[in-house]
């Protein structure tokens, strides 16, 4: 994916425009409308790299090494780095609905822990400024 400067838009216009993009994705009923939607929108390089990073977060939640996954994947340690941050340094609550959504055979008996303690204990939504934007943006 191209590369989108957060602040080349006015703030009422990126934000009326992530609405109606969230809306659209909302009202996707079935797998095909969502895979035809995406995949009719994104082209195929976007498309390979919102699935790499997908298939980084499986990776990572089944403990596979860095190493592991560059070689895998064709990524390089930032991207990972990147995935990491995002998978554990969210709230318990995220990464347990990561490891049931994402990776099913993840799922543990009540009380067991399949994965680290998150480092940064605030909201994902409160550590970079565009995702501060996407939390005013929803309400949060």
């Amino acid at each position: 994916m191209s590369k989108v400067k957060p602040y080349g838009l006015d703030y009422r216009e990126k934000k009326r425009i992530v609405l109606v993009m969230f809306e659209i994705i909302g009202r996707l009923k079935t797998k095909k409308e969502i895979i035809d939607f995406l995949l009719g929108l994104l082209t195929a390089s976007e498309a390979l790299m919102i699935a790499r990073r997908i298939e980084i977060a499986v990776l990572l939640l089944k403990k596979e090494s860095f190493s592991k996954i560059k070689r895998k994947l064709k990524v390089g340690n930032n991207t990972i780095q990147q995935v990491e941050r995002w998978l554990y340094d969210g709230d318990e609550k995220q990464r347990k609905w990561l490891a049931v959504h994402i990776l099913p055979e993840l799922k543990s008996k009540e009380g067991t822990k399949t994965y680290s303690k998150p480092r940064y204990t605030g909201s994902i939504l409160d550590r970079y400024s565009h995702h501060r934007f996407l939390k005013d943006l929803l309400g949060l």
